[in-house]
């Protein structure tokens, strides 16, 4: 990987980690906003697919669809292929509920184990890549 592409791998990491940084602040919260923590484990985990993705020369689609993404890197890291089924189910935290439109309200269990996916592909990727 050139400088450039490294570094632009990085951002991407580093946006991930905000993301998750955020979900460890909201949990410690006294009143826990549970859609917010799900919608900051999806764009964990999105970002994360797009950082791969860029380490590897791949265009990134603009999507939130972690399934989608995960066909894209699933060559690079077949071992991500397992979790196919809770990424279908984390990427409705994407978009559903960031709007009153058919609002749902995740359970706190839901946003914990939307934040531990989170964290387990967080480390099979940097397990592989360290820009």
């Amino acid at each position: 990987m050139d400088e450039a592409t490294t570094d632009f791998v990085r951002q991407w990491f580093r946006k991930a980690e905000h993301d998750l940084q955020n979900i460890r602040n909201n949990l410690a919260a006294e009143s826990v906003p549970t859609d917010t923590v799900c919608f900051h484990a999806q764009q964990a985990i999105e970002k994360l697919l797009k950082g791969l993705l860029v380490a590897n020369g791949r265009n990134v689609s603009k999507t939130h669809d972690l399934v989608k993404l995960l066909t894209d890197v699933a060559d690079i890291i077949p071992e991500l292929l397992p979790f196919e089924e809770q990424l279908e189910d984390i990427s409705e935290y994407g978009v559903g509920v960031r709007y009153p439109d058919d609002f749902y309200e995740p359970t706190l269990d839901e946003a914990h184990r939307a934040f531990e996916l989170a964290l387990k592909i967080e480390a099979i990727v940097l397990d592989k890549i360290q820009p």
